[in-house]
């Protein structure tokens, strides 16, 4: 089979689950045996202002071929939408045409409408190309990918008044521009300095917004322009129940399937639970950003609701910041040390405020033997012992209690999961 799948590109330069989870199977499907080519933005030429598809070698094998999306639309990768004119802009055909008319995918799998202009979907249908979309993200839905924003989920109030709040604070394009700079990675933590200034004076000057009919016009525009993309997909998987209930709040889905997903990253140990350590302690941990969306200041009050024979612990971040000193605080991790962090810990807890879409890490943790409990937010809660999902960080401590119950649920490897997929390709034609 050959199968084209647009992603937001490769590490170092992009990191994450959405990042992570395409080139994993996509690696996994060239391994056993189909044809796949791999598009993703790239960088901005200044010198040409018309998008064109460049390949991009240095990332190439064989059976796997990733092309680099030259002057794509912005991305918007935290903070929203300042000028939706941006955002729809025109593409000349002739570069999705050819590539689409070379390459013969089979099916195109799509995992991000970040930076593709619609001019792509509509190639796409000229040839009659079955397309799938993997529910990473909210982009399309919302002006930015998590539906989260002011330390708060909007799901409920995704009106287009919103839309605009959110633009109030968000960066103007020729800074999101600078996601595309070979030098990203380098000033990514500067950025997300200035989104959160930005976020803390937008709570003092919400009252200042204006709604005026251009701007109500354009937003509208704006997301009459996403919605009209998504009724371009033929199938669409989704990676978790939460993912699903919020996309079927705004979109008419006819054909559609709910698969949890996996990556190379889970590996087949004998998923047995963890020993007692001999320390006396539970070792409590959590992973991921010291951000509020995450609900790593939910964690946080665990501290305060816990007895001298609970220890804490902490993953994810060098930037200073005020914790209780009950919390020991390991700062950043390799990806490559992975094994020990989860020998620190003996549960894992993932209390994200926002509707994360999955989240593996539960299932890394689960494939360790780490007991995980994860708040009633977070899509991985489909592949957990469901006595152990929260609504409020204070049920924590009674389940703690109780984890001489906790069954362990076994994650599916890469390879499990690349036989799903393939299943769910042949659906829905």
């Amino acid at each position: 089979m050959k199968i084209l799948h647009y992603s937001l590109g490769f590490p170092p330069s992009r990191t994450g689950g959405l990042v992570t989870y395409a080139i994993d199977l996509a690696h996994e499907q060239a391994k056993n045996g189909d044809m796949i080519y791999y598009l993703y933005p790239g960088k901005i030429n200044f010198l040409k202002k018309r998008a064109y598809i460049k390949k991009d070698s240095a990332n190439s094998y064989g059976n796997f071929q990733a092309f680099s999306l030259i002057n794509s639309l912005p991305l918007p990768l935290f903070g929203g939408i300042r000028e939706p004119n941006d955002f729809m802009a025109n593409a000349n055909k002739d570069c999705y045409f050819n590539l689409l008319k070379t390459i013969k995918p089979d099916v195109i799998h799509i995992h991000t409408l970040m930076g593709l202009h619609k001019e792509f979907f509509e190639v796409a249908a000229f040839f009659k190309i079955k397309i799938v979309y993997t529910s990473h993200d909210y982009f399309g839905l919302a002006p930015e990918p998590n539906f989260f924003y002011n330390g708060s989920n909007y799901v409920d109030d995704n009106s287009i008044k919103k839309w605009i709040e959110i633009s109030k604070t968000a960066l103007p394009t020729w800074k999101l521009r600078i996601f595309q700079f070979n030098s990203y990675k380098t000033i990514k933590p500067f950025l997300k300095k200035i989104s959160k200034l930005k976020g803390v004076k937008n709570k003092k000057f919400t009252k200042d917004i204006n709604y005026s009919n251009e701007k109500l016009r354009k937003f509208t525009l704006l997301r009459n322009y996403y919605l009209s993309i998504f009724g371009y997909f033929d199938f669409y998987h989704f990676n978790s129940t939460v993912s699903a209930n919020v996309y079927n709040k705004f979109i008419n889905i006819d054909k559609s399937e709910i698969i949890s997903i996996s990556n190379a990253g889970i590996i087949k140990n004998s998923f047995k639970l963890k020993e007692k350590n001999n320390s006396g302690k539970l070792r409590v941990g959590y992973i991921g950003p010291y951000e509020k969306y995450k609900g790593f200041f939910e964690f946080l009050k665990l501290t305060h609701m816990t007895g001298k024979k609970v220890e804490y612990h902490v993953f994810g971040s060098n930037e200073k910041i005020k914790i209780p000193s009950k919390i020991i605080n390991h700062g950043r991790y390799s990806r490559k040390n992975i094994k020990k962090v989860f020998e620190l810990i003996d549960v894992l807890i993932v209390p994200s405020l926002w509707n994360e879409t999955f989240g593996f890490i539960t299932a890394e943790a689960l494939s360790y033997g780490v007991k995980v409990l994860t708040s009633n937010h977070v899509g991985s809660k489909d592949i957990i012992d469901r006595s152990f999902i929260f609504e409020n960080i204070n049920q924590v401590p009674k389940l703690l209690l109780n984890l001489n119950k906790y069954r362990l649920i076994r994650p599916k490897t890469i390879n499990e999961h690349y036989v799903e997929i393939k299943k769910m390709y042949k659906k829905g034609n």
